[in-house]
Protein backbone atom coordinates (compact mmCIF):
# COMPACT_ATOMS: atom_id res chain seq x y z
CA UNK A 1 0.00 0.00 0.00
CA UNK A 2 2.65 2.71 0.90
CA UNK A 3 4.79 2.03 -2.74
CA UNK A 4 1.38 2.43 -4.66
CA UNK A 5 1.15 5.74 -2.43
CA UNK A 6 4.35 6.41 -3.39
CA UNK A 7 4.41 6.04 -7.39
CA UNK A 8 1.18 8.06 -7.40
CA UNK A 9 2.08 11.36 -5.37
CA UNK A 10 5.47 11.11 -7.60
CA UNK A 11 3.11 10.59 -10.72
CA UNK A 12 0.86 13.25 -9.42
CA UNK A 13 3.92 15.62 -9.43
CA UNK A 14 4.86 14.61 -12.92
CA UNK A 15 1.27 15.99 -13.98
CA UNK A 16 1.43 18.79 -12.52
CA UNK A 17 5.18 20.07 -12.77
CA UNK A 18 4.37 20.74 -16.34
CA UNK A 19 1.91 23.38 -15.08
CA UNK A 20 4.11 25.35 -13.15
CA UNK A 21 7.19 25.04 -14.45
CA UNK A 22 6.84 26.84 -17.41
CA UNK A 23 5.17 30.18 -15.48
CA UNK A 24 8.22 30.16 -13.32
CA UNK A 25 10.49 29.98 -16.12
CA UNK A 26 9.04 33.12 -18.01
CA UNK A 27 8.96 34.93 -14.66
CA UNK A 28 12.69 34.60 -14.39
CA UNK A 29 13.24 34.99 -18.36
CA UNK A 30 11.49 38.75 -17.80
CA UNK A 31 13.96 39.57 -15.13
CA UNK A 32 16.69 38.43 -16.87
CA UNK A 33 15.86 40.19 -19.98
CA UNK A 34 14.96 43.84 -17.85
CA UNK A 35 18.27 43.48 -15.98
CA UNK A 36 20.49 42.96 -19.18
CA UNK A 37 18.58 45.76 -20.96
CA UNK A 38 19.71 47.95 -18.08
CA UNK A 39 22.99 46.83 -18.01
CA UNK A 40 23.24 48.06 -21.73
CA UNK A 41 21.86 51.16 -20.71
CA UNK A 42 24.06 52.24 -18.20
CA UNK A 43 27.58 50.62 -20.14
CA UNK A 44 26.01 53.26 -23.53
CA UNK A 45 25.47 56.21 -21.33
CA UNK A 46 28.84 55.86 -19.72
CA UNK A 47 30.84 55.19 -22.95
CA UNK A 48 29.51 58.15 -24.81
CA UNK A 49 29.93 60.30 -22.02
CA UNK A 50 33.66 58.86 -22.33
CA UNK A 51 33.86 59.82 -25.68
CA UNK A 52 32.72 63.73 -25.76
CA UNK A 53 35.83 64.16 -23.57
CA UNK A 54 38.37 62.24 -25.70
CA UNK A 55 40.60 64.60 -28.45
CA UNK A 56 38.90 63.49 -31.60
CA UNK A 57 37.88 64.94 -34.53
CA UNK A 58 34.16 65.19 -35.18
CA UNK A 59 33.83 62.51 -37.82
CA UNK A 60 35.65 59.69 -35.56
CA UNK A 61 33.00 60.81 -32.76
CA UNK A 62 30.10 60.87 -35.33
CA UNK A 63 31.15 57.01 -36.36
CA UNK A 64 32.48 55.49 -32.96
CA UNK A 65 28.94 57.27 -31.37
CA UNK A 66 26.80 55.58 -34.33
CA UNK A 67 28.49 51.97 -33.69
CA UNK A 68 27.43 52.44 -29.76
CA UNK A 69 24.13 53.18 -30.98
CA UNK A 70 24.06 50.21 -32.78
CA UNK A 71 25.57 48.06 -30.02
CA UNK A 72 22.23 49.51 -27.63
CA UNK A 73 19.63 48.81 -30.49
CA UNK A 74 20.87 45.54 -30.84
CA UNK A 75 20.77 44.42 -27.30
CA UNK A 76 17.93 46.82 -25.99
CA UNK A 77 14.45 45.06 -26.31
CA UNK A 78 12.30 48.28 -26.48
CA UNK A 79 14.34 49.82 -30.02
CA UNK A 80 14.37 47.23 -31.98
CA UNK A 81 13.10 47.15 -35.21
CA UNK A 82 10.12 45.70 -37.19
CA UNK A 83 12.93 43.11 -38.37
CA UNK A 84 14.26 42.37 -35.52
CA UNK A 85 11.15 42.05 -33.73
CA UNK A 86 9.71 39.76 -35.97
CA UNK A 87 13.08 37.54 -35.77
CA UNK A 88 12.25 37.29 -31.63
CA UNK A 89 8.89 36.60 -32.09
CA UNK A 90 9.75 33.21 -34.05
CA UNK A 91 12.75 32.42 -31.39
CA UNK A 92 9.99 33.09 -29.24
CA UNK A 93 7.67 30.62 -30.47
CA UNK A 94 10.23 27.82 -31.23
CA UNK A 95 11.55 27.94 -27.42
CA UNK A 96 7.49 27.88 -26.79
CA UNK A 97 7.00 25.03 -28.89
CA UNK A 98 10.15 23.26 -26.67
CA UNK A 99 8.44 24.10 -23.38
CA UNK A 100 5.16 22.53 -24.66
CA UNK A 101 7.06 19.11 -26.04
CA UNK A 102 8.30 18.60 -22.47
CA UNK A 103 5.52 19.52 -20.37
CA UNK A 104 3.75 17.07 -22.96
CA UNK A 105 6.59 14.44 -22.25
CA UNK A 106 6.25 15.09 -18.16
CA UNK A 107 2.58 14.54 -18.80
CA UNK A 108 2.99 10.84 -20.33
CA UNK A 109 5.53 9.59 -17.48
CA UNK A 110 3.25 11.46 -14.83
CA UNK A 111 0.09 8.97 -16.45
CA UNK A 112 2.46 6.29 -16.88
CA UNK A 113 3.93 6.10 -13.38
CA UNK A 114 -0.05 6.42 -12.09
CA UNK A 115 -0.62 2.69 -14.35
CA UNK A 116 2.28 1.07 -13.25
CA UNK A 117 1.41 2.46 -9.35
CA UNK A 118 -2.04 0.77 -10.49
CA UNK A 119 0.10 -2.34 -11.61
CA UNK A 120 2.01 -2.66 -8.57
CA UNK A 121 -1.17 -2.31 -5.91
CA UNK A 122 -3.37 -5.29 -8.18
CA UNK A 123 0.23 -7.75 -7.84
CA UNK A 124 0.95 -7.28 -4.56
CA UNK A 125 -2.99 -6.12 -3.18
CA UNK A 126 -6.08 -6.50 -4.21
CA UNK A 127 -8.83 -3.86 -4.35
CA UNK A 128 -11.72 -6.40 -2.59
CA UNK A 129 -8.81 -7.07 0.55
CA UNK A 130 -11.27 -4.88 2.94
CA UNK A 131 -13.94 -7.12 2.52
CA UNK A 132 -12.16 -9.63 4.60
CA UNK A 133 -10.62 -6.98 6.90
CA UNK A 134 -11.31 -8.83 10.58
CA UNK A 135 -12.15 -12.33 9.04
CA UNK A 136 -9.03 -13.46 11.64
CA UNK A 137 -11.99 -13.18 14.59
CA UNK A 138 -13.14 -16.56 13.18
CA UNK A 139 -10.77 -18.23 15.42
CA UNK A 140 -11.97 -16.70 18.24
CA UNK A 141 -16.07 -17.13 17.71
CA UNK A 142 -18.18 -19.85 19.36
CA UNK A 143 -20.59 -21.76 17.79
CA UNK A 144 -22.92 -21.86 19.91
CA UNK A 145 -22.88 -17.97 21.35
CA UNK A 146 -21.70 -16.58 17.62
CA UNK A 147 -23.03 -18.40 15.13
CA UNK A 148 -25.11 -15.41 12.97
CA UNK A 149 -21.34 -13.96 12.67
CA UNK A 150 -19.87 -17.68 11.84
CA UNK A 151 -22.36 -17.42 9.25
CA UNK A 152 -22.10 -14.23 7.89
CA UNK A 153 -18.16 -14.64 8.36
CA UNK A 154 -18.81 -17.87 5.86
CA UNK A 155 -21.06 -15.80 3.01
CA UNK A 156 -18.14 -13.40 3.21
CA UNK A 157 -15.46 -15.59 2.63
CA UNK A 158 -17.42 -17.67 -0.12
CA UNK A 159 -17.72 -14.94 -2.06
CA UNK A 160 -14.54 -13.77 -1.98
CA UNK A 161 -12.73 -16.80 -2.74
CA UNK A 162 -15.04 -16.82 -5.75
CA UNK A 163 -12.98 -14.44 -7.27
CA UNK A 164 -9.64 -14.70 -5.45
CA UNK A 165 -9.63 -19.28 -5.62
CA UNK A 166 -5.53 -19.00 -4.59
CA UNK A 167 -5.62 -17.24 -1.27
CA UNK A 168 -4.87 -20.22 1.21
CA UNK A 169 -5.33 -17.71 4.30
CA UNK A 170 -8.99 -17.42 3.09
CA UNK A 171 -9.87 -20.88 2.92
CA UNK A 172 -8.28 -21.52 5.90
CA UNK A 173 -10.42 -19.30 7.53
CA UNK A 174 -13.30 -20.61 5.75
CA UNK A 175 -12.35 -24.15 6.48
CA UNK A 176 -12.73 -23.21 10.43
CA UNK A 177 -16.14 -21.51 9.71
CA UNK A 178 -17.52 -24.43 8.60
CA UNK A 179 -15.79 -26.92 11.17
CA UNK A 180 -17.33 -24.33 14.23
CA UNK A 181 -20.79 -24.57 12.50
CA UNK A 182 -20.92 -28.44 11.95
CA UNK A 183 -20.41 -28.95 8.46
CA UNK A 184 -17.44 -30.84 8.22
CA UNK A 185 -17.81 -32.04 4.45
CA UNK A 186 -17.45 -28.45 3.78
CA UNK A 187 -14.71 -27.80 6.11
CA UNK A 188 -13.14 -30.95 5.10
CA UNK A 189 -12.92 -28.98 0.80
CA UNK A 190 -11.75 -25.61 2.43
CA UNK A 191 -8.51 -27.33 4.06
CA UNK A 192 -8.21 -29.45 0.92
CA UNK A 193 -8.12 -26.12 -1.21
CA UNK A 194 -5.88 -24.72 1.70
CA UNK A 195 -3.30 -27.48 1.42
CA UNK A 196 -3.09 -27.12 -2.11
CA UNK A 197 -0.92 -23.82 -1.72
CA UNK A 198 0.48 -24.53 1.89
CA UNK A 199 0.80 -28.33 1.65
CA UNK A 200 3.82 -28.25 4.42
CA UNK A 201 1.61 -26.81 6.94
CA UNK A 202 0.86 -29.18 10.02
CA UNK A 203 -2.36 -26.61 11.14
CA UNK A 204 -3.71 -26.90 7.38
CA UNK A 205 -2.87 -30.87 7.34
CA UNK A 206 -4.40 -31.09 11.32
CA UNK A 207 -7.93 -29.55 10.38
CA UNK A 208 -7.98 -31.46 7.17
CA UNK A 209 -7.68 -34.35 8.55
CA UNK A 210 -10.13 -33.84 11.52
CA UNK A 211 -13.28 -32.57 9.05
CA UNK A 212 -12.65 -35.99 7.41
CA UNK A 213 -12.44 -37.99 10.50
CA UNK A 214 -15.76 -35.99 11.98
CA UNK A 215 -17.42 -36.06 7.97
CA UNK A 216 -16.89 -39.82 8.04
CA UNK A 217 -18.23 -40.84 11.84
CA UNK A 218 -14.78 -41.81 12.90
CA UNK A 219 -13.26 -43.63 10.50
CA UNK A 220 -10.43 -43.11 8.74
CA UNK A 221 -9.97 -44.20 5.05
CA UNK A 222 -6.74 -44.39 3.10
CA UNK A 223 -6.98 -40.22 1.90
CA UNK A 224 -6.93 -40.04 5.64
CA UNK A 225 -4.49 -42.30 6.81
CA UNK A 226 -2.03 -41.20 4.27
CA UNK A 227 -2.83 -37.37 5.89
CA UNK A 228 -2.27 -38.72 9.67
CA UNK A 229 1.13 -40.18 8.52
CA UNK A 230 2.67 -36.99 7.42
CA UNK A 231 1.58 -35.20 10.42
CA UNK A 232 3.16 -37.77 12.48
CA UNK A 233 6.20 -37.78 10.51
CA UNK A 234 6.37 -34.20 11.55
CA UNK A 235 5.12 -34.50 15.18
CA UNK A 236 5.45 -38.14 16.26
CA UNK A 237 3.79 -37.49 19.79
CA UNK A 238 0.64 -35.40 18.26
CA UNK A 239 -1.90 -36.66 20.64
CA UNK A 240 -5.44 -35.86 18.04
CA UNK A 241 -3.87 -37.96 15.41
CA UNK A 242 -2.74 -40.54 17.67
CA UNK A 243 -6.30 -40.80 19.45
CA UNK A 244 -8.36 -40.48 15.78
CA UNK A 245 -5.96 -43.89 14.77
CA UNK A 246 -6.66 -45.80 17.64
CA UNK A 247 -10.49 -45.21 17.69
CA UNK A 248 -10.43 -45.57 14.08
CA UNK A 249 -8.71 -49.03 15.12
CA UNK A 250 -10.91 -50.41 17.07
CA UNK A 251 -14.02 -49.28 15.31
CA UNK A 252 -11.93 -51.99 12.75
CA UNK A 253 -11.71 -54.41 15.40
CA UNK A 254 -7.77 -53.94 15.85
CA UNK A 255 -7.50 -53.91 19.01
CA UNK A 256 -3.68 -54.67 18.88
CA UNK A 257 -2.87 -51.30 16.99
CA UNK A 258 -5.12 -49.50 19.31
CA UNK A 259 -3.26 -50.33 22.27
CA UNK A 260 0.16 -49.39 20.46
CA UNK A 261 -1.19 -45.70 19.55
CA UNK A 262 -2.87 -45.17 23.04
CA UNK A 263 0.32 -45.82 25.10
CA UNK A 264 1.97 -43.39 22.43
CA UNK A 265 -0.36 -40.94 23.73
CA UNK A 266 0.42 -40.89 27.05
CA UNK A 267 3.99 -39.73 26.26
CA UNK A 268 2.49 -36.16 26.29
CA UNK A 269 -1.43 -36.28 27.87
CA UNK A 270 -1.19 -33.78 30.96
CA UNK A 271 -5.13 -34.10 31.73
CA UNK A 272 -5.63 -36.21 34.82
CA UNK A 273 -8.69 -37.40 33.48
CA UNK A 274 -7.96 -38.21 29.86
CA UNK A 275 -4.81 -39.98 31.41
CA UNK A 276 -6.96 -42.17 33.50
CA UNK A 277 -9.30 -43.15 30.43
CA UNK A 278 -6.80 -43.74 28.05
CA UNK A 279 -5.07 -46.33 31.31
CA UNK A 280 -8.72 -47.78 31.74
CA UNK A 281 -9.01 -48.51 27.96
CA UNK A 282 -5.72 -50.00 27.46
CA UNK A 283 -6.82 -52.38 30.11
CA UNK A 284 -9.91 -53.24 28.56
CA UNK A 285 -8.25 -53.52 25.23
CA UNK A 286 -5.81 -55.98 26.97
CA UNK A 287 -7.90 -57.99 28.23
CA UNK A 288 -9.96 -58.26 24.30
CA UNK A 289 -6.98 -59.43 22.77
CA UNK A 290 -5.03 -63.09 22.04
CA UNK A 291 -1.83 -62.85 24.63
CA UNK A 292 -0.40 -64.20 21.46
CA UNK A 293 -0.60 -61.35 19.58
CA UNK A 294 1.69 -59.06 21.42
CA UNK A 295 4.45 -61.99 21.36
CA UNK A 296 6.34 -62.90 24.60
CA UNK A 297 5.28 -60.41 27.53
CA UNK A 298 6.13 -59.49 31.22
CA UNK A 299 3.75 -58.20 33.77
CA UNK A 300 5.58 -55.91 35.86
CA UNK A 301 3.28 -54.84 39.04
CA UNK A 302 4.83 -51.65 40.75
CA UNK A 303 4.52 -50.05 44.05
CA UNK A 304 6.06 -48.17 46.30
CA UNK A 305 8.19 -49.71 49.83
CA UNK A 306 5.40 -49.81 52.55
CA UNK A 307 4.93 -46.38 54.28
CA UNK A 308 6.97 -43.88 51.70
CA UNK A 309 4.75 -41.92 49.49
CA UNK A 310 6.09 -40.05 46.50
CA UNK A 311 5.54 -36.77 45.18
CA UNK A 312 2.13 -36.93 42.84
CA UNK A 313 3.99 -35.00 40.04
CA UNK A 314 6.61 -37.56 39.44
CA UNK A 315 7.11 -39.98 35.96
CA UNK A 316 7.23 -43.77 36.05
CA UNK A 317 9.51 -45.54 33.34
CA UNK A 318 8.67 -48.72 33.32
CA UNK A 319 11.43 -50.24 30.52
CA UNK A 320 13.03 -53.71 28.60
CA UNK A 321 16.33 -52.85 27.37
CA UNK A 322 19.76 -54.46 27.03
CA UNK A 323 21.40 -56.01 30.10
CA UNK A 324 23.35 -52.88 31.48
CA UNK A 325 21.26 -50.25 29.49
CA UNK A 326 21.07 -49.64 25.67
CA UNK A 327 18.31 -49.02 23.36
CA UNK A 328 14.99 -50.18 24.64
CA UNK A 329 12.74 -53.19 23.42
CA UNK A 330 9.49 -52.05 25.14
CA UNK A 331 8.56 -48.62 27.08
CA UNK A 332 5.68 -47.77 29.52
CA UNK A 333 5.69 -44.27 30.64
CA UNK A 334 3.02 -43.34 33.46
CA UNK A 335 2.44 -41.05 36.25
CA UNK A 336 3.35 -41.47 39.27
CA UNK A 337 -0.47 -40.51 41.05
CA UNK A 338 -1.55 -43.89 38.94
CA UNK A 339 0.82 -46.20 41.98
CA UNK A 340 0.37 -49.22 42.45
CA UNK A 341 -0.26 -50.49 38.89
CA UNK A 342 0.36 -52.96 36.70
CA UNK A 343 1.72 -52.65 33.20
CA UNK A 344 2.60 -55.37 30.29
CA UNK A 345 5.62 -55.17 28.61
CA UNK A 346 5.28 -57.04 24.83
CA UNK A 347 5.58 -56.07 21.65
CA UNK A 348 2.55 -53.94 21.74
CA UNK A 349 5.04 -51.46 23.74
CA UNK A 350 7.88 -51.56 21.57
CA UNK A 351 9.91 -48.32 20.42
CA UNK A 352 10.03 -49.76 16.91
CA UNK A 353 7.93 -52.55 15.09
CA UNK A 354 11.30 -53.57 14.07
CA UNK A 355 12.92 -53.87 17.68
CA UNK A 356 10.38 -55.42 19.87
CA UNK A 357 10.83 -57.39 23.03
CA UNK A 358 10.45 -60.60 21.08
CA UNK A 359 13.26 -60.35 19.31
CA UNK A 360 15.48 -59.84 22.31
CA UNK A 361 17.54 -62.89 23.57
CA UNK A 362 17.86 -61.95 26.55
CA UNK A 363 16.90 -58.48 28.81
CA UNK A 364 15.86 -56.44 32.03
CA UNK A 365 13.31 -54.57 33.68
CA UNK A 366 14.33 -50.96 34.86
CA UNK A 367 11.98 -49.56 36.70
CA UNK A 368 12.12 -45.47 37.48
CA UNK A 369 11.38 -42.63 39.31
CA UNK A 370 11.88 -39.40 37.65
CA UNK A 371 11.34 -36.29 38.93
CA UNK A 372 12.47 -34.51 35.83
CA UNK A 373 9.88 -36.73 33.91
CA UNK A 374 12.78 -37.24 30.76
CA UNK A 375 13.68 -40.29 29.51
CA UNK A 376 17.62 -39.74 30.84
CA UNK A 377 18.51 -41.05 34.08
CA UNK A 378 19.12 -38.79 37.27
CA UNK A 379 21.40 -40.05 40.01
CA UNK A 380 18.09 -38.73 42.35
CA UNK A 381 15.72 -41.38 40.72
CA UNK A 382 14.26 -44.15 42.51
CA UNK A 383 14.86 -47.56 40.40
CA UNK A 384 14.53 -51.18 40.44
CA UNK A 385 16.27 -53.26 38.18
CA UNK A 386 15.46 -57.26 37.32
CA UNK A 387 17.60 -59.89 37.07
CA UNK A 388 18.63 -61.16 33.94
CA UNK A 389 15.85 -62.51 31.47
CA UNK A 390 15.72 -64.37 28.55
CA UNK A 391 12.48 -65.39 26.48
CA UNK A 392 12.30 -68.95 27.60
CA UNK A 393 11.76 -67.18 31.18
CA UNK A 394 8.29 -65.40 30.06
CA UNK A 395 7.63 -69.06 27.59
CA UNK A 396 3.94 -68.22 26.17
CA UNK A 397 2.12 -66.51 28.82
CA UNK A 398 3.27 -63.62 30.89
CA UNK A 399 6.11 -63.31 33.55
CA UNK A 400 4.95 -61.69 36.49
CA UNK A 401 7.66 -59.25 38.01
CA UNK A 402 7.19 -57.41 41.32
CA UNK A 403 8.77 -54.24 41.42
CA UNK A 404 9.23 -52.39 44.49
CA UNK A 405 10.73 -48.77 44.98
CA UNK A 406 12.41 -47.30 47.24
CA UNK A 407 13.86 -43.51 48.14
CA UNK A 408 17.77 -43.64 47.00
CA UNK A 409 20.38 -43.69 49.83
Amino acid sequence: MFVFFLLAVLALGFVLLPAVLPSRRASRSESAQAQAAAESKSWYEQRMHELAEEDLDQAQKAELSDELAAVLLAEHPGLQQEGEAAASSSELSVTQGERRRSSTILMVVGFLLIALAVAVYAQLGSFGVSKIQGAQAVLSLAADQDEAELQRWRMVLAAWLADEPTDAKSWYLLGHANLKLGRFDDAAESFAQAHQYVDKDLLVKLYWLQSRYLASQGLLDEESGRLASEILEIDPSNQEVLEMLAVSAIRNGDAATAITLLNRTLNSLQDSQRIKATVDAIGALRASVDPATGGSAVQVQIALVEGVQAPEDRTVFVVARPIGGGMPFAVVRRPSWLLPFSVTLDDLVSMSPDRGLSQAQEFEVLVRLSATGLAQADPSDWRWISKPLTLTDAGETSQVLSAVLARPQ
